[in-house]
């Protein structure tokens, strides 16, 4: 498993026909997360077809007037659905609270 994108975007090879999957990541809810088989067995085909469609899960999933939630900072982990800091307001508010947080660092440029 290779780890992009602060953990939003995961490679990982299946077992059964060795191609590499895109597992992307952009929020806690099942429509925040996409898993695509990229359709290849080589490594740098496999990152550059899961950078597009990461780009494009990201505009469609997580557009520009989406406005900031927690889980859209760096302190977010995507693994735990938590931050990484344990500020209680983000857990409590549903991820509104990034908006004012004031340790909130974008993970990710934001969508054009």
């Amino acid at each position: 498993m290779i780890r992009l994108k602060s953990g939003r975007l995961l490679l990982v090879c299946d077992r059964a026909d060795r191609t590499w999957h895109a597992q992307i990541t952009l929020g806690p809810k099942p429509e925040h997360q996409l898993d695509v088989d990229t359709g290849t067995i080589q490594l740098q085909e496999a990152m550059l077809r899961a950078e597009t469609v990461f780009q494009a899960a990201l505009a469609s999933i997580r557009p520009r007037e989406a406005g900031v939630m927690c889980w859209d900072c760096l302190q977010w982990d995507m693994d735990k659905h938590r931050c990484e800091l344990m500020i209680p307001e983000s857990k409590r508010s549903g991820g509104r609270y990034g908006a004012s947080c004031e340790m909130f660092h974008r993970a990710l440029p934001a969508p054009d």
